[in-house]
C-alpha cells in the first residue's frame, strides 16, 4: 500500500477529530476493506488448518483461539486499539489455559495489529503504548510456558523487539507520508479555490468597466437622439445607430468574457489593448466631448497585461468624464517614463449642465486594483483652474520594477 492510497483511506475513513497537533483527517470511517478481509481470512485459515492437522487434546479450544486472533483484524482500521488489546488478551488467556500441545503462534496477527495502531492512532504516546502491548503479551505467554524452548529468552526477546519495533516504525512512517500527501492535496485545493475567487473578481471588474462604459454612451446618445427626433430626423438616426453599435459591442465583449466560465466552447479572443484607445476616443467624441489622444510610440511595445490595464484605465476615466462632466474637453496621454507606463486622462470643466449622473462608486477602486497588480501608483483628483476639472494619473512599472503599490 502506497502513502497515496493511505492518504485516501485516512481522508475517507477517519471520523473522530485528532489532537490540535495533528492534521485533520476528513471523511467517514469504513468498517473494513477487501484487504482486511483477506488478511483476517488468511490468518484464520492457517490457524484452523494447524489446529486440525496437529494432534491436540482440545481441538475446539485451538479453533476458538485461531478465530479469536484473526477475526478482529476485519475491523482493525475501525477499532485499532481494541483489536490490538483483543488479540494480545486472547494470547495471554490461551497461554494460561491451554495445554503443552498448543502450538499456534499468533505473532502475524500481533504484527498486523502493531502496524495498524502505528498508522491509525494520531496521538504518538498512545501509539507507543499500544506498540508495547504485543511485546508484553508475547513475554507473558512465554513466562506461562506457551512457547516452550527454554534457554532462548534473551535471543527471542531481541528478535521480538526488533520485529515489533520495525513494524511499528513502518506504520508510523506511512502515516506521516500519507498526512503529507493529504496536506499537499488540501493546499492544492485551497490554491485552486483562491484562483477561482481571483478570476471571479477579475471578471466582475471587467464587467463593471464594460457595462459602465457602454451604458454611459447609450444614455448620452439616446438623450441626444430624443432631442433631435422632432428637429433633425437624420441626426437622431445617427445617434440611435451609435447607441445600437455601442450596445452590440458591449454585448459581444461580455459574451467573450463570460465564455471563459464555460469549459465547452470558450473562445479565447484577444483582450483589448492600446489599439482600442482610438475607438474609445471616437465614442467619447460622439458623446459630445472634444478629445485629444497622445500615444507615445515607445509605449506600443509594452506587454499585453499592461496594455489591457491601460485600456481599462482610459475606458473608466472617459466613462467618468461622460458621467460627471458633460461636454468637458478631454486629453489622454499614454507614454513610457523611466521604466514605467504612464497614463494620464485630464478633463476640463463641464460645458453642459444638468446632464450629470451618479456613478457606481467602483470606478476608482477598480483602477486602483489594476494599478496594484503591477506595483504602480494611482493619483486622481481635481485639476485645472479652480479645480473645475479632473485628472487621473497612473504609473505601471515594467519588468523587475513591479513591487508594492499605493493608490
Amino acid at each position: 500500500m502506497t502513502s497515496r492510497d493511505t492518504a485516501r483511506e485516512l481522508a475517507r475513513d477517519e471520523r473522530r477529530a485528532p489532537p490540535a497537533s495533528a492534521p485533520a483527517l476528513r471523511g467517514r470511517r469504513a468498517w473494513t476493506s477487501p484487504l482486511d478481509l483477506a488478511i483476517a481470512g488468511g490468518i484464520a485459515l492457517w490457524a484452523m488448518l494447524e489446529a486440525l492437522l496437529v494432534p491436540s487434546a482440545s481441538v475446539v479450544a485451538q479453533l476458538g483461539f485461531a478465530l479469536a486472533v484473526s477475526l478482529p483484524l476485519v475491523v482493525r482500521r475501525r477499532f485499532p486499539a481494541l483489536v490490538m488489546l483483543a488479540v494480545a488478551g486472547a494470547l495471554v488467556v490461551h497461554a494460561a489455559t491451554s495445554g503443552p500441545d498448543a502450538t499456534f503462534n499468533p505473532f502475524p496477527s500481533l504484527l498486523v495489529a502493531t502496524f495498524t495502531v502505528a498508522e491509525r492512532i494520531s496521538a504518538w504516546w498512545l501509539a507507543v503504548l499500544l506498540g508495547l502491548v504485543p511485546i508484553a503479551a508475547m513475554l507473558a505467554a512465554h513466562a506461562l510456558g506457551y512457547f516452550g524452548s527454554p534457554g532462548i529468552e534473551t535471543a527471542g526477546t531481541v528478535f521480538l523487539v526488533f520485529f515489533v519495533g520495525a513494524t511499528w516504525t513502518a506504520g508510523r512512517v506511512i502515516r506521516h507520508r500519507a498526512l503529507a500527501v493529504q496536506r499537499t492535496r488540501d493546499s492544492s485545493d485551497r490554491l485552486a479555490a483562491d484562483a477561482v475567487a481571483a478570476e471571479r473578481v477579475r471578471i466582475a471588474r471587467e464587467l463593471h468597466d464594460i457595462v459602465a462604459h457602454a451604458l454611459s454612451i447609450v444614455a448620452l446618445q439616446a438623450g441626444a437622439a430624443e432631442q433631435f427626433l422632432d428637429k433633425d430626423l437624420d441626426r437622431a438616426r445617427r445617434h440611435l445607430a451609435l447607441t445600437r453599435g455601442t450596445a452590440q459591442s458591449a454585448l459581444d465583449e461580455m459574451r467573450h468574457l463570460l465564455g471563459v466560465l464555460r469549459e465547452d466552447g470558450a473562445v479565447y479572443a484577444p483582450q483589448p489593448g492600446l489599439s482600442g484607445l482610438a475607438e474609445l476616443i471616437a465614442e467619447t467624441e460622439a458623446a459630445g466631448h472634444e478629445c485629444r489622444l497622445e500615444l507615445d510610440a515607445a509605449a506600443a511595445e509594452i506587454p499585453d497585461g499592461h496594455a489591457l490595464a491601460v485600456h481599462r484605465i482610459v475606458q473608466e476615466s472617459l466613462t467618468n468624464v461622460r458621467t460627471h462632466a458633460a461636454g468637458a474637453p478631454v486629453e489622454v496621454r499614454v507614454g513610457r517614463d523611466a521604466g514605467a507606463v504612464v497614463v494620464e486622462v485630464a478633463n476640463g470643466a463641464p460645458t453642459i449642465t444638468g446632464q450629470g449622473s451618479r456613478g457606481s462608486g467602483r470606478g476608482l477602486p477598480g483602477m486602483g486594483e489594476r494599478v496594484r497588480v503591477y506595483g504602480g501608483t494611482l493619483d486622481a483628483g481635481p485639476a485645472g483652474p479652480a479645480g473645475a476639472g479632473w485628472r487621473v494619473l497612473a504609473k505601471l512599472p515594467l519588468g523587475s520594477q513591479a513591487g508594492g503599490a499605493t493608490a
